[in-house]
């Protein structure tokens, strides 16, 4: 039910982030943003937008639309 909530969504950029997070809400809902927020915006020497845009570059070579 939860994905066909998300599938329903009528967006042109992909969806699948949302599904992940749905999908398994115990497993990649809250435990996956606690991580993905300490890998972004925790302590680094890089700044946020440096870590972004490493993010964007990596998916534009894995053909993902990010």
């Amino acid at each position: 039910m939860r994905l066909e909530c998300v599938d329903a969504v009528q967006v042109e950029r992909p969806l699948g982030v949302l599904k992940t997070l749905h999908y398994r809400p115990e497993l990649f809902g809250a435990p996956y943003c606690d991580v993905l927020d300490l890998a972004m915006r925790g302590d680094s020497a890089w700044t946020p937008g440096e870590r972004e845009l490493f993010a964007a570059f990596v998916s534009v070579l894995n053909q993902c639309p990010f």
